[in-house]
């Protein structure tokens, strides 16, 4: 499949012609005939796309080396960049702004700068020792996936931090209560007077907990349908509505009193119902009251804001209607049937071609290994058909102690779920398992109880998002060269030119212009050029010069800000009890004694960080006094003499003025006067890159006495299969004795996406 033809957009008109019509054209109001439906078709597809084609934006996923982590430990992480149509690694956004956040206290404990580069992120934080024990959310931002168009937000990954595992606490966040919410929904949002319909129904509680209910649907007091949910308080039922008959619900488990009632039900009207869904294609039967005149209908089948598909036919009582699905690739598609006015009567969510993926095989060389000993991993991945593909993954292998078993989000119930329908999701990867044989049919009511305006790229939510995408964060900074005091003269030009270096040194490594209106601007590639978590900016000028740059990276405040106003939505966890989960085995592992933190002081009480600022702190003291060869500090009469020299800590000298000096002191500086002092500022780069750590072992390394628990065997986010999908890799066991887990996740070059779990069993070596 050539990959180039989805990066723009792709429309697919399929006029599906269900029998000759006398009437298909018709004549306009300049006198020239134009056929009905191709136009009508044109009409509906454009006014979707032109909703959807100005705001392009991405999705951000964040895949972690694992779910629970201890305190000091790195969290090693990659970030998905993907554009919000075609999951494909997107190139609009180039910095991904990243922060650790204490749930509890809505606390911000990290927040660091990370380069995206074609698309992905690789990169680590660390937990420092001082973390309370609890949950954490991370989370990522760019300038192209947070908005204001929208009130939620996706990008999040929960994490768990403890101070030790050997007692690992599995709370259930989200406990059950006794307030029972019930809803109803008809199939096409539609319920007309004798017409079959089918209605699902949802129970939660008020946590969004589902709860498994049974009821009667009753028809003025007597009884008619008896019902129960199937799949996490969800269910269906199908009854033929009458407009001249009242109807109710009441549910028997749990038991309640209260009455529920149905929607309104119209006395002439059409309605959509899905028949049957292959991988090949969907039927849909379009029903009509019998009162009603033989009219043209129209059904759209839209992807994430692509129309695929138009089907045209005539509707007199009954129209039976078949969609390819061709080219249509894995998700949510909606479905709307419009009047011959193009007026929307009814909508369906169906989720199409789900074996549309990367299936990832892994082959291991052996069944179970000794501690430190090698393993040997194969990986291949093709397509549903069996074909190889080039993908780009994601594999961590860590101790299955650290995994959360509540959470159940990955690469697929992201971006395929999560992200295209409104509110929180229960349990997500049920869906995906295929040990679950009901999760197609399950996934079908999920999709009729959460309602089609639930769906984001439904037209109403997308006009409510506007056609201009309004970043919060950017990739650039802007500046701007000023004077110094607001009043004061100026009698030098304006500088041209800024210079940009590192902290290692003052080696120009890039240079900055400055325009007219003396703004300059600091792009992404300008920050790497400072290789390291700062970049310093020189503005060229003679050294009393009165201007001075003003530049500040307000990102992280304008996110903080709208983080308050915005839903963050993360799957809803399995029920379960809370408990505390002992590690067995913990005792087969030496206790490691942890250094402490190291401070590190001088003698004079001061140190700067920033090696950079520490030259800089050298070099005005350098420049600030001197002393004469008759002992006399800053002598006017000797200044810029070979002979003179610095004056020395603690010392006395003679004043200009004949009266000697106190013991003598070099100059204090604070970093903010340090950096003033020489015209400099500094800026935030990208937070350093660090190497996974990978020991090797051979026949002498191996009885090294040095223990090795290591609770993460390999992490490599940055893993490329090659033309025929395959990988070859190979780790080392540590010394833990446990069933280690691995995991893959990633998209393909067509954006395909994947995910695939294997185990590992480490066994210690006997002697």
């Amino acid at each position: 499949m050539n990959t180039k033809k989805y990066l723009f957009f792709r429309l697919t008109h399929i006029f599906l012609l269900l029998w000759l019509l006398s009437d298909f054209c018709v004549y306009s109001q300049n006198g020239n005939t134009v056929p009905q439906s191709a136009a009508v078709s044109d009409a509906l597809a454009e006014q979707l796309h032109s909703l959807s084609k100005d705001n392009a934006s991405d999705l951000v996923y964040l895949q972690t080396s694992k779910t629970i982590y201890e305190t000091e430990e790195d969290v090693w992480f990659k970030g998905y960049v993907l554009d919000a149509q075609f999951f494909l690694p997107s190139g609009r956004s180039k910095i991904l702004f990243v922060q650790l956040i204490e749930d509890k206290t809505d606390q911000v404990v990290w927040e660091k700068k990370y380069e995206i580069e074609n698309g992905f992120v690789n990169g680590h934080l660390f937990l420092d020792s001082s973390l309370p024990e609890g949950t954490y959310t991370m989370a990522a931002y760019s300038s192209f996936s947070y908005t204001k168009n929208t009130r939620e937000f996706y990008a999040i990954k929960k994490l768990e931090i403890l101070k030790t595992i050997n007692r690992k606490a599995i709370i259930n966040s989200v406990q059950k209560d006794s307030i029972l919410q019930f809803a109803t929904f008809a199939e096409g949002g539609n319920l007309v007077s004798g017409i079959p319909s089918t209605m699902a129904f949802k129970a939660v509680n008020s946590n969004g907990l589902p709860v498994n209910v049974s009821g009667t649907l009753y028809e003025n007091d007597r009884p008619l349908v008896a019902f129960k949910s199937t799949h996490a308080g969800m269910g269906s039922f199908v009854f033929t509505p009458d407009a001249n008959k009242k109807y109710h619900i009441q549910l028997t488990t749990p038991a309640s009193e209260e009455n529920f009632s149905l929607a309104k039900i119209s006395q002439n009207g059409k309605i959509l119902q899905l028949v049957n869904n292959t991988k090949e294609a969907l039927t849909f039967k379009i029903t009509q009251s019998s009162a009603l005149q033989a009219e043209r209908v129209y059904l759209r089948l839209q992807v994430r804001g692509i129309v695929y598909s138009i089907a045209s036919g005539l509707l007199k009582n009954e129209l039976s209607v078949r969609i390819p699905l061709k080219d249509v690739p894995q998700g949510i598609a909606e479905v709307t049937l419009f009047n011959g006015n193009t007026v929307p009567l009814a909508e369906r969510l169906v989720y199409v071609k789900q074996d549309q993926k990367l299936y990832i095989k892994t082959e291991l060389n052996k069944k179970d290994y000794g501690t430190r000993e090698k393993v040997n991993l194969k990986i291949k991945v093709s397509d549903e058909k069996g074909q190889p593909l080039v993908a780009h993954l994601g594999l961590s292998v860590y101790d299955r102690l650290y995994q959360n078993k509540q959470d159940s989000k990955n690469i697929l119930t992201h971006y395929f779920l999560s992200t295209q329908l409104k509110g929180n999701i229960y349990n997500p990867d049920y869906y995906f398992d295929e040990k679950n044989k009901d999760r197609i049919a399950a996934l079908d009511l999920l999709l009729l109880t959460q309602g089609w305006r639930s769906y984001v790229w439904e037209e109403t939510n997308l006009k409510e998002f506007g056609t201009t995408l309004k970043p919060i964060v950017f990739d650039e900074l802007k500046g701007k060269v000023i004077i110094k005091k607001a009043d004061s003269k100026v009698n030098e030009p304006l500088p041209q030119v800024i210079t940009i270096f590192a902290a290692d040194g003052q080696k120009e490594t890039g240079l900055l212009m400055i325009d007219d209106r003396a703004t300059f601007i600091v792009t992404p590639d300008d920050s790497k050029k400072g290789k390291g978590e700062y970049a310093y900016l020189k503005l060229i000028a003679p050294p009393q010069s009165k201007y001075r740059m003003h530049i500040k990276d307000f990102s992280f405040e304008e996110i903080n800000k709208e983080r308050k106003i915005k839903t963050a939505l993360y799957p809803i966890p399995t029920i379960s009890e809370t408990k505390t989960e002992v590690v067995s085995n913990f005792a087969e592992r030496p206790e490691v004694n942890k250094l402490k933190e190291v401070l590190i002081t001088s003698k004079k009480n001061k140190m700067f960080r920033d090696k950079y600022i520490g030259k800089l702190d050298s070099l005005a003291k350098l420049n600030a006094d001197y002393v004469c060869s008759y002992n006399i500090l800053n002598c006017p009469n000797h200044w810029g003499e070979i002979n003179n020299r610095k004056p020395i800590e603690g010392e006395i000298y003679g004043m200009p003025n004949g009266i000697k000096t106190g013991p003598y002191h070099y100059p204090n500086y604070t970093e903010v006067e340090l950096l003033d002092l020489f015209n400099i500022v500094k800026i935030k780069g990208f937070y350093g890159k660090k190497v996974f750590y990978e020991p090797f072992y051979d026949a002498i390394t191996i009885n090294d006495p040095l223990p090795d628990y290591r609770n993460t065997l390999f992490w490599k986010p940055d893993m490329v299969t090659n033309e025929q999908g395959e990988a070859d890799l190979s780790f080392f066991c540590s010394d833990i004795n446990t069933i280690f887990s691995g995991n893959i996740e990633g998209v393909g070059g067509d954006g395909l996406l994947g995910a695939g779990n294997f185990e590992i069993s480490v066994k210690k070596n006997k002697i």
